[in-house]
């Protein structure tokens, strides 16, 4: 059961400064599988059919039991939307749902409706009957989503933001759901493709497995979900992907289990030996052949991750840019050098920026390639200068920085006190302790214990 996941938000619109990380979950212990119908994500909680077909879920604090299966039955498939969790039953394989699917479980059908895939997105679920007819359950919430285009025979379906994709028999691809979602919007890049063997659908992207086993994707690129490695791109041996809200992963090789590459804001390997994988706003899941069980990445500028998932958990560095080794080259990947890096906050193009604290520069980093290069500031000139250009300007210690919804970019400018521009502009001359986004789209500036006050940024 495929799950790409997330809620879709302004890729601009993300304040929360993270770093990439896996963590090695010990209590979610999946049935291994060739295929992604063990184990799902959604912006708040995750779901894995454990062996013996027991569904167990974790995630944070709900009111809606979508954590809580229903009791005495055991399930082949799971899938998850934002307050809700859907699987197919080991006996019959019919569709069960719990917590608060829109519109209510009675529009589900009868326990003997034999499903063969099912997938959910954040507001609707939808399933893939033996003679290639898909079901789709929700209400209006999901602007289309569940309207399903009539005489046509699918192979499979997945669900994203408010639209779902299915591949065809004749390995078209057809989608329906909210017009404004770039992934429905662009018609002419999904009716075009006639030799899909799979899709995967994010929030504003998607990506199908195409016939030969390479990967295709389209629909938005403002985080780099949409552009697969050239690998793969060529590659004939990808047999599974995940999408989710800014990332897209892809599970390949000659056998099973195999390497899980990801690439938007989960970049690189996750894991060596990946069964299945599932993606949301705040990052990844894989389940791997070692008996520790899931491995979670965690997505740059992402969602914060569900809590109980990763409490008490062992957490390593995914690196994306340097190799731990302090300098100031710019360069690819572990060819980078960084000296203190502090705030991160991605631009809505794709690229990540990094307030590179003493070398007093700003750094961004694209996430498909991961090249590193200065943006702003002189490399080991600290100072309080407003340049003809960003490079000629100066900082000194710059200890955060923010992108808002018009791509302006901010920075903390710790050792001169101030809120400056990219360019070096002076905004505010206050000290800043830390920035947050709160829930009404403010960047809210929170001075110091010196009591100056605070200012704010409003944003859209």
């Amino acid at each position: 059961m495929r799950r790409g996941g997330g809620v879709m938000r302004s890729p601009r619109c993300r304040w929360l400064w993270r770093s990439v990380v896996v963590a090695a979950i010990t209590l979610l212990l999946p049935w291994h599988a060739s295929a992604e119908r063990h184990i799902a994500a959604a912006a708040g909680h995750v779901c894995v059919v454990q062996v013996g077909g027991v569904v167990t879920c974790r995630g944070n604090i709900t009111s809606t039991d979508k954590l809580i299966p229903p009791p005495n039955t055991t399930f082949h498939a799971v899938t998850v939307g934002d307050d809700f969790s859907c699987g197919l039953t080991t006996v019959n394989s019919s569709l069960r749902c719990w917590g608060a699917l829109p519109g209510g479980t009675p529009q589900l059908p009868p326990a003997d409706t034999f499903f063969v895939d099912a997938h959910a997105g954040p507001r609707h679920v939808c399933g893939l009957v033996p003679n290639g007819t898909v079901y789709c359950y929700g209400d209006a919430s999901s602007r289309g989503a569940i309207n399903v285009p009539l005489a046509v025979g699918f192979q499979g379906v997945t669900a994203g933001a408010n639209y779902t994709c299915g591949v065809a028999r004749n390995h078209s691809v057809v989608c329906w759901g909210d017009g404004a979602n770039p992934v429905v919007a662009n018609t002419t890049g999904w009716r075009s493709i006639i030799d899909a063997e799979h899709v995967a659908a994010g929030a504003d992207h998607a990506c199908y497995v195409r016939v030969n086993g390479s990967v295709g994707c389209w629909g938005s690129n403002a985080r780099g979900a949409a552009a697969p490695p050239a690998a793969l791109a060529i590659n004939g041996s990808v047999w599974w992907l995940a999408a989710g809200d800014g990332m897209t992963c892809a599970t390949s090789g000659p056998s099973v289990p195999g390497p899980v590459t990801c690439w938007g804001t989960v970049a690189g390997s996750i894991t060596t030996a990946g069964y299945e994988t599932a993606c949301a706003g705040w990052g990844c899941v894989a389940s791997t052949i070692s008996s520790r069980g899931v491995v979670v990445a965690s997505a740059v500028g992402g969602l914060l991750l569900p809590q109980t998932v990763v409490d008490g958990y062992r957490v390593v560095v995914l690196t994306l840019a340097g190799d731990g080794t302090s300098g100031s080259v710019d360069g690819v990947g572990s060819a980078a050098r960084f000296h203190g890096p502090r705030g991160v906050a991605p631009d809505g193009a794709g690229g990540l920026y990094v307030a590179d604290m003493s070398n007093h520069v700003i750094r961004r980093v694209d996430l498909a390639t991961r090249n590193v290069s200065t943006v702003a500031g002189m490399v080991g000139s600290s100072g309080k200068v407003v340049g003809a250009t960003p490079l000629e300007s100066t900082f000194n210690s710059p200890y955060f920085v923010d992108v808002d919804c018009a791509g302006n970019v901010y920075v903390a400018d710790k050792d001169n006190h101030a809120i400056r521009m990219l360019s070096g502009e002076w905004i505010a001359g206050v000290w800043v302790d830390q920035c947050c986004w709160d829930k009404r789209h403010i960047l809210l500036a929170l001075c110091s214990a010196r009591g100056r006050g605070w200012r704010a940024v409003v944003c859209g």
